[in-house]
């Protein structure tokens, strides 16, 4: 079975590859879950609170649907793997230098 933290970015994807798809509470309530396993699994950072988390996810998914109308001329896996990198590298806890 893929970890929280895959099925987070999978439901991210197919989310934001799909601006007709709504984002409703059941949505907003599975990135909850995911979140949560993801931090308890030490996929996403333990200072984030996942409320927060979830509601920014709702926020860039919106962003990207904008950018995406205001930018048709760029390539849409272009953009959905920005957007991708973009959370991966927010979520994911800080790195030793």
């Amino acid at each position: 079975m893929d970890s929280a933290w895959d099925q987070l970015l999978e439901l991210i994807e197919l989310i934001a590859a799909d601006p007709s798809r709504p984002i409703g509470p059941d949505v907003e309530q599975t990135f909850a879950a995911l979140s949560t396993q993801a931090i308890s699994d030490r996929d996403i950072d333990s200072e984030l609170q996942v409320p927060d988390i979830t509601r920014w996810l709702v926020g860039m998914i919106a962003a990207h649907r904008a950018v995406r109308q205001a930018h048709p001329e760029v390539d849409e896996d272009t953009d959905l793997g920005d957007l991708l990198r973009i959370l991966t590298r927010w979520l994911h806890p800080a790195r030793p230098r």
